[in-house]
């Protein structure tokens, strides 16, 4: 390990190709003195049933936004999750991103009515019994990378922060200790993005093997089937230039005016919803005409938005958000289920009408990242039916 471990995720080479994520060989352990942190929406699945799932898909992507805002020189990896995310950060700023969590807990408890779980778990900790957590990072443009992770390690401190009396963790409670975070950089003023074709595909898959060969073969044979059903990534992206557009209604723009006001006067909660509808009414005449300005590249801006899209990443599962034909389900549904009956994999699916988009914006000329979900329950719903399966065929691994 470095003297110095903070810029370990920063100096990791970058892949080229989303398709090599799935490959360990180009994963790396990360640092034992490092933190795997787990933050989720409790009873998210009674809050969709309920219609909140944009609440809970909003308080998930702002947890990112809080936990990168503690320190911009360090790179901190995340992945998306739907209803949470979950990160490794270096030792030294546990303080300051356990303040941060707690300052979303209050603004999911305040604004949504949500209860955000928030736990750590040491490197070391899972290290010492077996545990592998690896790392890589794959570009997604010039601009932003996307990290991909790899190993049992996630998964069993997932296992432990969801488990109330687990040992090892390090539970984040809204009212014990400092409160402090910022969401700058949070953006949710997008309308969602209906299906240009019959559906919105939220897909989860979790290879059983235990040798990291054979698992990497199921990925890729996985990557490989959506490939001959689908066509190319730019033929099921579920995003397109012709639909993005900025939203007017105050139902959708509402996520992230509680996000960023919640903590404001009353005056202050005027002024700033004054400011998005402003704000997306300049964006909608600058990205008709597109006029750029000394600060944005509005001309180019809606084609980073799709090249800056998580709608593919790599977990330890595969996740993806597909825009397809009922025909391509079927195909591929009828061969995500051979695969899982010969027991070489466990899977979920939800098909839903429209992708949700949320974002978090550094910069807009290029670094802004753009977070994929299906609508109407889309990560979290396909999540339980994985999980459906896989506690029939080995309890002991639920996820």
């Amino acid at each position: 390990m470095p003297m110095n471990s903070s810029y370990f995720y920063r100096d990791l080479a970058v892949l080229e190709e989303f398709e090599h994520v799935v490959d360990v060989n180009h994963h790396l352990q990360m640092p034992s003195d490092w933190w795997v942190i787990v933050a989720d929406v409790i009873n998210s699945t009674k809050a969709i049933e309920a219609g909140a799932y944009k609440e809970v898909n909003t308080v998930g992507v702002a947890c990112i936004a809080a936990v990168l805002n503690v320190d911009r020189r360090i790179d901190i990896p995340f992945a998306f999750g739907g209803d949470g995310a979950t990160f490794a950060i270096p030792d030294e700023m546990r303080d300051g991103v356990m303040a941060a969590l707690r300052q979303a807990q209050r603004m999911a408890r305040e604004s949504f009515g949500l209860t955000l779980r928030v736990g750590l778990v040491r490197g070391i900790h899972l290290l010492e019994r077996g545990f592998w957590t690896r790392i890589a990072k794959v570009h997604l443009s010039p601009h932003v990378v996307q990290a991909a992770f790899s190993g049992r390690g996630w998964k069993e401190a997932d296992r432990l922060i969801k488990s109330p009396q687990a040992q090892g963790v390090l539970r984040v409670h809204e009212n014990q200790g400092r409160c402090e975070g910022s969401f700058e950089g949070f953006e949710c003023r997008w309308h969602n993005v209906p299906s240009f074709q019959d559906h919105k595909l939220a897909l989860v898959v979790v290879a059983l093997s235990n040798q990291e060969k054979t698992g990497q073969a199921i990925y890729r044979n996985v990557l490989d089937a959506i490939g001959r059903i689908y066509g190319e990534a730019s033929d099921y992206h579920p995003l397109s230039n012709q639909s993005m557009r900025l939203t007017f209604n105050p139902l959708h723009l509402r996520h992230e005016w509680r996000v960023r006001s919640h903590q404001r006067l009353l005056s202050g909660q005027i002024v700033y919803a004054m400011r998005l509808f402003f704000l997306n009414l300049i964006g909608q005449y600058l990205i008709a005409l597109k006029k750029d300005t000394h600060r944005v590249r509005w001309s180019k801006y809606v084609k980073e938005m799709l090249d800056n899209s998580d709608f593919r990443k790599f977990d330890g599962s595969l996740r993806m958000v597909i825009d397809g034909s009922e025909a391509q389900f079927l195909s591929l549904q009828n061969y995500l289920e051979d695969m899982h009956q010969q027991g070489h994999l466990v899977y979920g699916m939800h098909r839903s009408r429209e992708a949700l988009l949320t974002c978090i914006v550094s910069s807009y000329n290029g670094n802004h990242m753009h977070f994929v979900d299906g609508s109407e329950g889309g990560y979290a719903t396909a999540a339980q039916e994985l999980k459906s399966q896989l506690a029939k065929i080995r309890p002991a691994w639920a996820l």
